[in-house]
């Protein structure tokens, strides 16, 4: 019995780390948020990876994506694309369309790996002038 259960677990870790890297090679961006990070979370449909490894960095590829810079504003914002952003300084706090309760506002910023689907309208409140890159997809 002993036997079969070790089998059968050593088989699903080698399945799950398939799974994961198969997935990386089709769409990396989407392996953001994996069973294997330590804290991915999701608000209102926003992907968060709070301090990814710079492993993660790396396979991301977030060093050679586009930078851009705010200083502290208020501003409503809809995303035409899909954008993965990483953040290298600052904080936000974003509201997202349709959640409008004062609970449902969440912070983002240095060190977050996140995700904003295509045509999500938010309101973006930057607390703390941000530095970060950015990718855009269909």
């Amino acid at each position: 019995m002993g036997n079969h259960f070790l089998t059968l677990s050593l088989l699903l870790v080698i399945v799950c780390v398939c799974v994961s890297i198969i997935t990386t090679k089709l769409n990396p961006k989407e392996a953001i948020v994996s069973p294997s990070d330590s804290n991915p979370i999701e608000i209102h449909g926003v992907k968060i990876l709070r301090q990814p490894s710079d492993s993660k960095l790396a396979q991301l590829g977030v060093s050679s994506w586009p930078k851009w810079e705010g200083g502290p504003s208020k501003f409503p914002w809809t995303f035409k694309k899909t954008e993965t952003m990483y953040f290298v300084e600052g904080k936000i706090k974003v509201n997202v369309d349709g959640y409008d309760r004062e609970e449902d506002v969440f912070e983002i910023g240095k060190g977050n790996v996140v995700v904003f689907p295509k045509d999500m309208k938010v309101v973006w409140e930057i607390t703390e002038a941000v530095k970060k890159h950015y990718s855009l997809e269909d």
